[in-house]
């Protein structure tokens, strides 16, 4: 587990800074990933770390001029699996053969992102326990739930990789 910076400043430039990491990383696997469905998470999941750094920007500019108070918490719930699914499911006809053309990458592709997400997770739980400001804790401890809403979405992928029949046969609903 990543040791947390001791200012509350460096806490929140080390957070952009996952953050960044995580909208690169998806941004460039996304072309890569062989699956279309995968692909189209890759890119959901980059427009949701960018949301998350424009968050942690604003959030920064407060703290540094005092005026936490004044920025309001949204909580953006990801895109469920389900979803991302139920919208594709009538471009995805072919998907069962498609999983035949994917490689190893696609499932490494998936688990990096998994790490990515748990690593971010964990450091945002031990960002809201160090954090002394109610709105701080509140800000870190939102995070992380999307954190996690992203690695459940990561990990119903891999499912799905492994056994599409299954969300075929139930409706998505796995």
């Amino acid at each position: 587990m990543t040791n947390l910076p001791d200012t509350l400043e460096e806490i929140f430039q080390k957070s952009i800074k996952l953050e960044e990491e995580g909208y690169e990383y998806y941004l460039h696997s996304a072309p890569k990933i062989k699956n279309s469905l995968g692909r189209r998470m890759l890119e959901r999941l980059a427009n949701d770390e960018k949301n998350h750094i424009d968050r942690f920007k604003e959030m920064y500019r407060a703290l540094t001029q005092n005026k936490t108070d004044s920025v309001e918490l949204k909580s953006n719930e990801p895109a469920s699996f389900e979803q991302i699914f139920e919208r594709l499911k009538e471009q995805l006809d072919g998907a069962l053969e498609e999983l035949g053309e994917q490689g190893v990458d696609d499932r490494e592709i998936i688990e990096m992102a998994m790490d990515l997400e748990n690593h971010s997770k964990f450091f945002y739980r031990q960002a809201a326990e160090k954090a002394q400001s109610g709105k701080i804790k509140t800000f870190y401890q939102m995070l992380a739930d999307e954190e996690q809403a992203h690695y459940d979405l990561l990990q119903k992928a891999l499912q799905f990789f492994e056994d599409p029949s299954l969300f075929f046969g139930s409706g998505g609903r796995h």
